[in-house]
């Protein structure tokens, strides 16, 4: 769900020649900005990775407590996605299992401005597109162009009277779409649906905190000597690891719309560790074995990004 995960990142002020081109496009990132934070909505969403269907019912609110939202599998495995108050929880009936984490590892469905619009137009370009109708609503076409091999392109269909995002397309180098999301449907509503609670039954699974023995650092013993122009450590992070003894360290580079999570523990010479690349629809993974560590770098950008920034992997200390 990683890409739910990205739908969530996204889209900048751009540098555009003519004026009035631009004091449209203002005013659609300004449309954006606060469609999150002022509307309550429900419906269900086409998510399409790979070869793959995944359909989604989605409830997004904002209330009293703050923001959140819900996201429900409608088809294959059961499983439900709840984000609120800085907290991930993901629920798998089918298994008995409750996952909690922290937000910043799942983003929002709706895209977030960044607060640098000057320092992120270097990076990408913005076009105004034409008109379109999606889930049976008038929508504003953005799109989104990267400067660079590095980062993927976006274009997406915004809801012309909230701004609201129905639609995304993620676009390789060559406009291929890689990834796409849409609702087919959406319901705009006038107050918060409210909070689910855990049903009483889902308090006896077994609960996994990801988080669990997390220890924020302000440096690293590990640095990316070779990052795509624009990226910035954003997370640096160390947790026991799953399989042995040792810890994990986990670093998150982002440019303010794309990001990489990078991996760095010790091998363990009776273990299969995946060494080198794999993809599965726009995320990329790229494992190496450095002396006596495994690495690995995994983001929704292109190939060229994570193998670049697994192999200039090195300790700083």
């Amino acid at each position: 769900m990683m890409r739910l995960v990205q739908f969530v990142s996204v889209v900048l002020f751009s540098t555009m020649s003519f004026g009035i081109h631009a004091d449209e496009l203002d005013i659609w990132l300004d449309k954006m900005m606060h469609a999150m934070k002022m509307n309550n909505y429900e419906g269900t969403l086409v998510l399409r990775q790979a070869d793959t269907l995944q359909t989604l019912y989605v409830q997004h609110g904002m209330d009293e407590r703050g923001m959140w939202e819900s996201l429900e599998s409608l088809n294959g495995e059961a499983r439900q996605v709840i984000r609120q108050n800085g907290r991930v929880t993901t629920i798998f009936p089918g298994r008995e299992l409750v996952i909690v984490s922290e937000s910043s590892a799942v983003s929002s469905l709706h895209p977030s401005l960044p607060k640098n619009r000057e320092v992120l137009k270097k990076l990408y370009r913005m076009k105004l597109g034409g008109e379109d109708r999606v889930a049976r609503k008038q929508a504003q076409i953005l799109e989104l162009i990267p400067k660079d091999q590095y980062r993927y392109g976006f274009k997406y269909w915004l809801e012309k009277d909230t701004g609201l995002l129905l639609k995304c397309d993620l676009l390789d180098e060559q406009g291929k779409i890689v990834e796409q999301l849409m609702f087919s449907d959406l319901r705009l509503l006038d107050k918060s649906p409210g909070v689910q609670s855990l049903p009483e039954q889902m308090k006896q699974y077994r609960v996994v905190d990801m988080d669990a023995g997390n220890q924020q650092q302000t440096s690293s013993i590990w640095k990316v000597q070779k990052l795509p122009t624009g990226f910035m450590l954003t997370r640096s992070t160390t947790k026991p690891a799953r399989h042995n003894k040792g810890i994990v360290h986990h670093l998150v580079y982002s440019d303010g719309i794309a990001s990489v999570s990078v991996f760095v523990e010790k091998h363990q010479s009776d273990e299969q560790s995946l060494v080198g690349e794999s993809s599965m629809g726009a995320v990329n993974v790229y494992s190496l074995h450095q002396n006596s560590d495994h690495i690995t770098a995994i983001g929704e950008v292109p190939l060229d990004t994570v193998r670049m920034i697994a192999q200039s992997v090195e300790r700083v200390e």
